[in-house]
């Protein structure tokens, strides 16, 4: 997945995604409480949906949720558009779209 062109779309009720200055908080984000993860958002940047990226790392299985079956992966990112172009941050592998992919590219504005 390092190297691919993606947008940024999450699947909650917002589709704007929180993009993570580091993957520590973005696992505590994703695994703790709601009041650790609420003191957590200073430490993230709202992306607007559909700002695209390059995926610069990737690592597996990091998030393990309790109300999830199943691992879910982390990945680095740089923006490559919208207000934030340029930076990097942590983001959860459900919030990214390949470019070309069919969901991608019907939200992509």
């Amino acid at each position: 997945m390092a190297g691919s062109q993606i947008a940024l779309f999450s699947s909650n009720y917002d589709p704007d995604v929180l993009v993570w200055d580091s993957r520590g908080r973005l696992l505590t984000y994703a695994t703790d409480s709601y009041q650790l993860a609420k003191m957590l958002l200073s430490h993230a940047i709202l992306a607007r949906a559909g700002t695209l990226a390059v995926v610069t790392e990737c690592h597996r299985n990091a998030v393990h949720q309790k109300y999830r079956p199943a691992a879910s992966d982390v990945v680095v990112v740089r923006m490559t558009s919208g207000e934030y172009r340029g930076r990097h941050g942590w983001v959860m592998v459900e919030d990214v779209h390949v470019v070309g992919n069919h969901a991608a590219r019907r939200h992509h504005p």
